[in-house]
């Protein structure tokens, strides 16, 4: 026959065994990831220099950020350059003004570096319309 401490053990159990699955469940979901954009966040678009777009400057921006553990850039490193000085700029710029998903290390949240490319591309601009012609009387 069961007392009352029995029970009160087996329970005991029951909920140190459903906390242990719980604790082992959450680290599963937060399994070691690197620092990323953020991309639920409203992270502006790079800005294209006018003076960059009159000369007819392209290229892609290759960055090195070092991401710290609330999502913010605390460093940036050019690793290719556009071969633009105000390209390379404006991506840096661009990189520590935007918001990041932190990395994850053994279930927490970590500073670490990330790399990311920013395009620049002259835009092409639409054809002119024909000017209408205005009807003879």
């Amino acid at each position: 026959m069961r007392n009352s401490n029995d029970e009160a053990s087996i329970v005991a159990v029951a909920a140190g065994v459903a906390l242990a699955a719980l604790v082992a469940g959450s680290t599963q979901c937060m399994a070691d990831s690197p620092a990323k954009i953020d991309t639920a966040s409203f992270n502006a678009p790079p800005a294209y220099p006018s003076s960059a777009q009159a000369s007819g400057e392209q290229g892609d921006v290759v960055l090195d950020v070092e991401v710290n553990d609330a999502g913010r850039a605390r460093d940036v490193r050019v690793k290719r350059s556009s071969g633009f000085d105000d390209l390379d700029n404006a991506a840096i710029e661009t990189a520590l003004n935007w918001r990041y998903i932190p990395a994850v290390v053994n279930g927490d949240t970590a500073t670490s570096w990330t790399t990311i490319k920013i395009h620049y591309e002259k835009p092409v601009a639409p054809p002119n319309p024909e000017p209408k012609k205005k009807p003879k009387n």
